[in-house]
């Protein structure tokens, strides 16, 4: 079903921070463990050397993902943009100001930064990252389970990573829903203009 223009406008809004999330997803969860970290946790430095160096292995691992997901608000920021510009433009086209309407269109076409296609791969390398994370997240936790005493699991289980992870995943799943609708409406919106630019439009719809 397509979602009006301003409805994506304010799903766009209500997009979750990623870095907020992210950073405080970090804080609560476990760290390397070295012998000046996790001291919040610190029944972690008791666990059996194998396993901290199993557990360092994969956090390890995540650096890559943890910065690309850190980068990622942009998507978000991209996307709102793209609600306002659209909403915009389809004032200027129904407007008869094929200027602006022209510009509005060149740049979320052809722009190095701003184009629609970099948001629609952005969009996908989010979810891609924030799903090894989530991997990730779920094997060291599931270490932990089995070296942790039962207190120190629940101590462990009621922190808030879990809650910070959800978001990051959520707003992953909202990045995927919202984008095509955006696509679909520019298609719409700019399907009266020239072959060339209608073929392009196409093809970054797809």
């Amino acid at each position: 079903m397509e979602i009006n223009l301003r409805e994506l406008k304010r799903e766009a809004e209500k997009l979750e921070c990623v870095k907020s999330n992210l950073q405080e997803f970090k804080k609560s969860w476990i760290k390397p463990i070295r012998s000046n970290t996790n001291k919040e946790i610190s029944y972690v430095n008791s666990l059996p050397e194998p396993i901290k160096q199993e557990i360092n292995s994969k956090l390890q691992g995540l650096k890559d993902s943890l910065e690309e997901i850190h980068h990622s608000q942009s998507v978000n920021e991209k996307i709102n943009h793209y609600a306002r510009n659209l909403i915009e433009l389809k004032l200027t086209t129904f407007n008869g100001n094929s200027t602006k309407a022209k510009l509005i269109t060149n740049m979320m076409l052809n722009d190095e930064y701003l184009k629609f296609q970099n948001a629609i791969d952005g969009v996908k390398r989010f979810e891609s990252h924030v799903q090894e994370l989530k991997t990730q997240y779920e094997e060291v936790n599931e270490l932990l389970d089995k070296h942790l005493s039962l207190d120190e699991t629940l101590h462990f289980m009621e922190l808030p990573h879990q809650k910070y992870l959800y978001n990051l995943v959520q707003t992953a799943q909202q990045q995927k829903r919202i984008i095509p609708q955006l696509g679909r409406h520019f298609v719409s919106v700019v399907k009266e203009t020239s072959p060339l630019k209608k073929k392009k439009v196409i093809e970054v719809h797809k």
